[in-house]
């Protein structure tokens, strides 16, 4: 099982391991809009909070193209929130069905979205102390194939173990298969598995092989092994945190430029004309002098100190007249 210390990384997504194995089935692009949501979530928080996302930057992380943006990203969000996934409790014994979504709120003058985790999530989502999994959102958003993530999850559950038996039945209701989806197992394999196995193996830090559990003749069940490589290129740790930088940052900054009075597209264009740090350095001066009621027009001074990339150290010695 998972490590049972305090999940406090950032950058990853982390699951009770209840969640981990409950029942549901989502296309790539809700997973990716879940695991987005996931990584927002703090070790401190004791209720679900509404997460803001640029709608550039959400169509950027769920692939929608800019024609007809907003149409496409309110109906995968529509789907999401009609999803249903059967959480089973052994202690409890009771089997919870629920939605992963609450609500979607697109600000659409305002230029982003707000997303919020159903109530009945907290027990698997919030304050966990032991029993869970963590997944790097690094990791994650090199993955294309919803069996992938999935079996990807589940291997993890166990990766401390280093091996876990999933059965053929099992392995069907993780990954959302349906009935009449894949009847042979030579579908399963050559769809699910082995793919699952290959693009693991190519894009994570961790190196996953199979073998076959037969019974009568006939493959019954999976035995998964799983282990950390010795070595991994660090190049998509590094994107997955540029890329939160711009959810986490890229918003703020916008929204703060705009309380000076500027439009949101003027606003990003701002942002665009240095790095996060350059353009915080600069709002933060002129906030400085501000609050020393040192300015005629705070506007004008903000767009001057972005450009010319102000520091706030070098209004923070000079008082007040």
């Amino acid at each position: 099982m998972a490590k049972e210390k305090s999940p406090n990384d950032r950058h990853v997504a982390v699951k009770s391991n209840t969640l981990v194995e409950a029942r549901y089935r989502l296309s790539l692009q809700e997973t990716r809009v879940i695991y987005w949501l996931l990584t927002q979530i703090q070790p401190e928080d004791e209720d679900f909070k509404s997460h803001k996302m640029e709608i550039e930057n959400f169509a950027k992380l769920i692939g929608v193209e800019a024609d007809n943006q907003y149409s496409k990203l309110r109906s995968v969000t529509k789907s999401l929130m009609r999803r249903v996934m059967e959480i089973y409790s052994p202690e409890k014994k009771k089997t919870l069905q629920v939605s992963w979504l609450s609500s979607a709120e697109y600000q659409d003058m305002k230029g982003y979205i707000s997303l919020e985790f159903s109530p009945k999530l907290k027990p698997y989502l919030l304050q966990l102390k032991s029993h869970f999994t963590k997944i790097e959102f690094a990791d994650f958003l090199e993955l294309r194939s919803v069996y992938s993530v999935r079996i990807f999850e589940i291997l993890l559950q166990y990766e401390s173990i280093g091996k876990r038996k999933v059965f053929i039945d099992d392995l069907r209701s993780y990954c959302g298969i349906g009935e009449g989806e894949y009847a042979l197992y030579s579908d399963i394999k050559r769809r699910v598995i082995e793919h699952a196995k290959t693009e693991i193996n190519a894009k994570t830090e961790y190196e996953v092989d199979y073998t076959e559990v037969k019974e009568a003749r006939k493959v019954s069940a999976i035995e998964w092994t799983i282990k950390k490589k010795a070595h991994f290129e660090k190049s998509q740790q590094e994107k997955a945190s540029t890329i939160q930088k711009e959810f986490r940052s890229g918003l703020a900054l916008i929204e703060k430029i705009m309380e000076y009075g500027f439009t949101r597209q003027t606003a990003k264009k701002l942002v665009q004309k240095g790095t996060e740090q350059e353009v915080g350095d600069a709002i933060k001066s002129v906030d400085l002098q501000v609050s020393r009621k040192h300015v005629k027009n705070p506007k004008a001074m903000l767009r001057v100190a972005i450009e010319e990339r102000w520091k706030p150290d070098v209004f923070a010695s000079k008082k007040k007249k």
